[in-house]
């Protein structure tokens, strides 16, 4: 089996600034593709430590990522690292550098000319083109080994690492299942594979999420294919009401694709989640065509004069309550005209909590289609914990009114 190394370059990591996604996502791709990740390596900016992190990795891997240092700056030394390493040469790309200056332009007036430093291309490589930043990626074979050197920011080092994934056409000898699960505790969801009887061929792994809820890998050869297949049938078979979907999709994006689907329209009020089930709905692209709007009602003004809750129910049974929450979902449909609403109100923490509604207390309502349900939840965890969790519960909740999860 192929195996690989990930290598992350910059003083930011090492020293905790930033956390290092970049790791988690290369990780994960590889593992899909059928790589075997033997280690990861984080490096300050430093360049004899990046050459030997390289040199370590060229001895025992078919491929090497590399991200990070690859600005315009003085710390950025990833490619001569690279080149040293490989004892190749670099060369400046005029034409490369002239793209740079031209896109460079377009939000500067003054270019510096420490900018060239992103055009220097190590002898034999292939520009990997970054349409979201300026400086490009580049890939090189050497000796049977593949390098391949990548941005450091996310939102170019992504887009960048999945077209090269599609031209490398690499030869997989495992293959994964992954499967999201929601509502369902981890213990629950092992004790039922266990009790599936899995073939020991196939590795099972499975990941807690306050975010998305768990999610489970099934890992085996490529001749093993069929019975991991069959196994996650069967356990999607018995807890059809808790399955989300395939791959690596979230509650947001399959919210989003099962309101496209059934040709829906959402709208939600918030309280104690301040925004954070809009957040998540608005970062799925496409999102526009079913999402119409939502408010953060925080404060017990806003619920009043936006959403029509009314005094008596603030008075009688409080902002954390099953009337409120009612009206409040009622109250931003009608604003809206959405076919859909959600709404959510609770006690965050870790102040505001009484005997009878403690800190972690919350009522969600989902109204639409002759639907109104009210939930209670108790979640008492630190309050940005509860946030993610209630804000992902809601999400569950519009795909139960929708008939998604069943």
């Amino acid at each position: 089996m192929k195996s690989a190394s990930i290598i992350t370059i910059g003083s930011e990591i090492v020293e905790g600034i930033i956390l290092n996604t970049n790791a988690k996502y290369l990780s994960e791709k590889l593992t899909q593709s059928g790589l075997k990740v033997k280690r990861h390596l984080s490096v300050d900016d430093n360049l004899d430590d990046i050459v030997e992190a390289i040199k370590l990795s060229m001895r025992d891997c078919d491929m090497i990522i590399l991200s990070g240092g690859l600005g315009p700056t003085e710390d950025d030394k990833t490619r001569e690292a690279v080149a040293i390493a490989l004892g190749r040469k670099l060369v400046l790309n005029e034409k490369l550098r002239d793209s740079i200056k031209t896109r460079l332009s377009q939000y500067h007036k003054y270019i510096a000319a420490n900018n060239d430093r992103q055009a220097m291309i190590i002898e034999g490589a292939t520009i990997i083109p970054n349409k979201v930043g300026s400086a490009p990626g580049q890939l090189i074979n050497h000796e049977g080994k593949i390098l391949i050197l990548l941005p450091g920011p996310p939102q170019e080092l992504i887009p960048m690492f999945e077209s090269v994934l599609v031209d490398l056409k690499i030869d997989k000898e495992f293959t994964t299942i992954s499967m999201l699960f929601f509502a369902i505790a981890e213990s629950t969801l092992d004790e039922m594979i266990v009790n599936l009887s899995p073939d020991p061929a196939i590795k099972i792994a499975t990941q807690a999420s306050y975010a998305d809820g768990i999610r489970v890998r099934f890992t085996c050869a490529v001749q093993d294919y069929e019975k991991a297949n069959e196994l996650a049938a069967k356990l999607i078979d018995k807890i059809k009401d808790h399955f989300i979907g395939f791959g690596d999709t979230t509650l947001e994006q399959t919210v989003v694709k099962c309101l496209k689907e059934k040709n829906k329209t959402l709208s939600v009020a918030e309280s104690c989640t301040g925004g954070m089930i809009s957040s998540r709905i608005v970062s799925v692209p496409g999102a526009s065509e079913v999402f119409l709007g939502g408010i953060v009602a925080y404060d017990n003004s806003v619920k009043s004069k936006l959403l029509k809750v009314s005094d008596e129910v603030l008075m009688k049974y409080g902002a954390v309550s099953e009337q409120c929450v009612v009206q409040m979902a009622h109250g931003i449909k009608q604003l809206t005209g959405s076919d859909l609403a959600i709404s959510v109100s609770g006690i965050a923490g870790p102040s505001g909590g009484t005997d009878e509604k403690p800190v972690g207390t919350v009522f969600l309502c989902v109204v639409g289609d002759g639907v109104e349900k009210v939930t209670q939840l108790f979640y008492p965890q630190e309050r940005n914990i509860f946030r993610m969790r209630v804000s992902a519960y809601g999400l569950y909740l519009v795909l139960k009114a929708l008939n998604c999860v069943v």
